[in-house]
């Protein structure tokens, strides 16, 4: 060992015999070579993290920042770290990591208890929040108690771990009003489950912005009943002792309490009228004790909820509520309206308005419409509306307004002329299909980017006929078919039209009054009809369903999808043409076809199976549709047809029984309502709902059959025989393997099976059973998914060994997270390893709460105590030199 020594201490050692030395298992042997000057460099980075200071102490660092200005930068950074930390640093080294490092190396010169006091008070105003707190609890400045550190103490976290080892109560005691302060409700949630949470803690849940925190914590045991008591007396508006002043700095659920609690002062509430959170604003909108001043602020307030809450506040002024009633929300009027202050003439004005009524003056009509938006629009609507009032806000920034306006039978030709050019395509709508817009400004709208304006233009019988002929040539199908329907439109451009590659636009010449038989030609494509009438007078008889021959009719069917579909409405084409109209290409047709009143049932049967909806929907909706029909449409899809005929009368009761376990809640509440539903088979799939265990085998096997909710049902209900519960196992629906993993009848055996499922979810409902086996659990604690372990780790019957297993890996793993709250929760509990408490990367890490909690951990070796009681941090010190004391003593930490 001597020679050893010596030999690791000859700075004329070659490096390969230093290299050797350096993995001695003698520490002494491993510090000589981390001093001596010949050691190869790889070398000194690897020992500076056990002996930092002899590798500081090593001559020859000077030599290397000789040879290269910016080896301080290119040091590995575990070594950079450790060195920092150690008190033999330089201060150049350290001035340069506050200069140039990184966050960790910044943290580390901060862990240096010789750290300059100049430099660490300047980092007291560093950007980063996690390097001004380290400053702030420098051992060169004054003692600051744990509590308020942990309460501006900056870390990062793994939530999904965090939780895990929350729910398995790893959170010492100290540590839980800093995940107290945690913005996920699911990890405060968590805390609540455990005995031991500090009073503070608690006090602080009562008044959590989440509600299920707040409930979570009024059933702890250890809630403080006083506590509790004054949180239900601030909820009820009742006296409390505390001054409301205090809690402005709250949740914005206690701010809201304050806002809404009579015993606010009015220098408070006016405060709280300008909170950021628009339910703070809600609570002191409501509150009948605010002055008529901040009313009317509020009043306009973008959020409509804010001045939903004014409109309904008892000590509304009247001329505010007045204003209100014109609110462009309907909710806020209608709570305006429903207010008790609002003066009667006022309501009777409203309802008057609303109603047309002919009584209102042009003055009360003008009064009314510079209320507001909403008053506005209903005054511009009036039919005594003045030409003033209309002409005065034809350019209203509301289009709602300036709508109507257009709308408006006696708005003058100038008037519109001007709001030809408007920005909203309704309002130019409106004037393009008014009688009084001039020629010109129809001839300039005939060009609106807007094929539905142009379409208006077509529709306006004081169009010019030139622009009509220019609107025949248009681009877009719906302004040819508006020309088409158009009851002056000349029959040459009828003519023209019939040609047209659009369906639409052709049907549209076809139904115009005045088509001419030359039109109707084209429409028919040349098919020769032999009749007497002409073609005008036949496809008028053909419309309106008049007597016509059988053989004109089967000839009409021949021709194109416009002729087929005038054979398929007229109730007397024969059943022969019905059979190939039936199966007719085109679905308009076959649509026709089913709305025929004279078509033949079997057709009309053939029909309920057309692969259109439309088809489908058009069957369901004829006369002579028959039970079978309705029975055949109960299994259809979409659900608008199943509900149909849910609510049709001659549905049949075996139909009704599926309809009732139909998927759809509005679907199976139709059944349920229907007067041919029996009333006992209704009772009993309100049992199934309710799970009811006292159903009938039987009848739970015929629900297994009924489609995926009724499966849903079945495999949940413990009264469904095994037979059929084996059956489900292999559903091909998740949400059926997942109904069957929560049935509380299913055994260990078939538990286990799900538990090899695809879906996560099916693995949650196993792991959350009570009759899953241990092994299991097990396997379930190793899922790859984070819910799936946690409700592994809350199953009640997980084995006592198996989750101790757990607790501890959790705990190793944790301990080596790369995020520092992690850790600390990890390495400050009694799960973890004395011999991991030893590792150098613990106790040296760059963030003071993990030294923090090595130095708290009553496993942590007395070695590694004596270091952190020389660490930079002052909490870090204070706590290490106790746990050093106690142990001095006798006693355990």
């Amino acid at each position: 060992m001597k020679a050893l020594l010596e030999e690791a201490q000859n700075p004329q050692t070659p490096p390969e015999r230093l290299r050797a030395l350096a993995s001695r298992p003698e520490a002494e042997i491993r510090r000589a070579v981390a001093a001596n000057p010949n050691t190869p460099e790889a070398v000194l980075w690897r020992l500076a993290v056990h002996f930092p200071e002899a590798v500081l102490g090593n001559p020859v660092l000077d030599l290397f920042l000789l040879v290269n200005a910016n080896w301080l930068a290119e040091l590995p950074g575990y070594a950079r770290l450790r060195l920092l930390g150690s008190p033999e640093a330089s201060s150049h080294f350290l001035r340069w990591a506050v200069r140039e490092g990184d966050y960790g190396a910044v943290l580390s010169v901060l862990r240096n208890p010789q750290a300059p006091l100049e430099l660490v008070e300047a980092l007291t105003d560093h950007a980063l929040p996690g390097v001004t707190e380290a400053a702030r609890l420098h051992v060169g400045f004054e003692s600051e108690p744990l509590e308020a550190a942990l309460g501006w103490c900056e870390v990062d976290m793994d939530y999904l771990e965090l939780r895990q080892m929350v729910l398995l109560g790893m959170t010492p005691a100290w540590l839980a009003p800093r995940l107290a302060l945690e913005p996920d409700p699911s990890l405060r949630l968590a805390l609540l489950e455990q005995a031991d949470l500090p009073k503070a803690v608690l006090e602080a849940f009562l008044l959590d912005e989440e509600e299920t925190v707040r409930k979570a914590a009024r059933q702890h045991p250890a809630t403080p009943h006083q506590t509790l008591n004054w949180v239900e007396r601030l909820e009820a508006g009742l006296p409390v002792e505390m001054p409301l002043e205090t809690l402005v700095q709250a949740t914005p659920w206690v701010r809201a309490l304050v806002a809404r609690h009579p015993q606010t002062p009015p220098s408070l509430l006016e405060r709280l009228t300008t909170d950021d959170d628009w339910r703070v604003r809600i609570a002191a909108a409501g509150n009948p004790g605010l002055p008529a001043a901040w009313l009317e602020t509020l009043a306009q307030d973008g959020d409509r909820e804010v001045r939903q809450a004014v409109a309904a506040n008892p000590r509304c002024p009247a001329g505010l509520l007045e204003r209100l009633l014109a609110d462009e929300s309907e909710e806020v009027r209608q709570a305006a309206a429903q207010n008790p202050a609002l003066p009667s003439q006022m309501r009777w004005f409203l309802e008057q308005l609303q109603s047309h009524d002919a009584r209102f003056s042009p003055q009360e009509l003008q009064r009314l419409a510079a209320l507001g938006a909403h008053t506005r629009r209903l005054a511009l609507a009036h039919p005594l509306a003045p030409v003033q009032l209309l002409h005065h806000y034809h350019t209203d920034p509301d289009w709602l307004a300036r709508l109507a306006v257009a709308r408006h039978p006696h708005t003058p030709a100038a008037t519109l002329a001007a709001m030809a050019a408007d920005t909203d395509p309704d309002v130019r709508q409106a004037v393009a299909v008014h009688p009084f817009t001039p020629p010109e400004s129809l001839q300039a709208l005939a060009h609106d980017e807007q094929p539905d304006v142009r379409a208006q233009v077509a529709q306006n019988p004081q169009t010019p006929l030139p622009v009509v002929l220019q609107l025949a040539q248009d681009g877009h199908w719906r302004v040819r078919q508006a020309v088409a329907a158009r009851p002056s439109t000349p029959a040459e451009v009828l003519y023209q039209l019939a040609q047209d590659p659009d369906r639409d636009v052709r049907q549209a010449v076809a139904d115009h009054p005045r088509v001419p038989e030359g039109a109707l030609r084209l429409l028919l494509e040349g098919l020769e009809l032999q009749v007497e009438m002409g073609l005008v007078e036949f496809c008028r008889r053909a419309k309106h369903a008049e007597p016509l021959p059988p053989a004109l009719l089967d000839r009409l069917a021949q021709g194109n999808e416009w002729a087929r579909r005038l054979a398929a409405l007229h109730p007397s084409t024969p059943v022969h043409t019905q059979g190939v109209l039936a199966q007719d290409p085109d679905w308009r047709v076959r649509q026709a076809l089913a709305s025929n009143p004279g078509v033949d049932r079997d057709l009309l049967f053939l029909l309920s199976q057309d692969p259109d909806a439309d088809v489908r929907r058009a069957v369901l909706m004829h006369p002579q549709v028959t039970a079978e029909i309705l029975g055949r449409l109960a299994n259809d899809d979409p659900q608008d047809i199943r509900l149909r005929v849910a609510e049709h009368p001659l549905t049949p009761v075996p139909a009704l029984h599926r309809l009732l376990a139909d998927p759809d809640e509005q679907v199976r509440q139709a059944a349920q309502a229907h007067p041919r539903a029996p009333a006992d088979l209704v009772a009993q799939y309100r049992r199934a709902e309710a799970l009811d265990p006292g159903l009938e085998g039987r009848f739970l096997q015929q629900l297994a059959q009924q489609g995926v909710w009724g499966r849903t049902l079945a495999a949940q209900n413990p009264a469904t025989p095994p037979s059929t519960l084996q059956d489900l196992l292999y559903d091909g629906e998740w949400t059926v393997r997942q109904a069957l993993a929560r049935n509380p009848a299913l055994g260990p055996e078939t538990l286990a099976i799900l538990a090899q499922d695809a879906d996560r979810d099916v693995h949650q409902a196993v792991a959350q059973h009570p009759q899953t086996p241990q092994a299991t659990l097990g396997v379930l604690l190793r899922d790859v998914d984070e819910n799936v372990r946690l409700a592994a780790l809350q199953n009640p019957h997980l084995d006592p060994q198996t989750l101790a297993a757990y607790r501890t890996r959790l705990a190793l793993a944790a301990s080596r997270s790369p995020f520092a709250l992690n850790r600390a929760v990890a390495l400050a509990g009694p799960h973890i390893p004395a011999q991991e408490l030893s590792k150098v990367r613990h106790w040296s890490a760059p963030e003071w709460l993990v030294r923090y909690a090595v130095a708290q951990n009553p496993n942590t070796p007395a070695t590694v105590l004596e270091r952190l009681a020389q660490d930079g941090n002052r909490l870090v010190r204070k706590k290490a030199l106790e746990a050093l004391g106690l142990r001095l003593d006798g006693q355990r930490p």
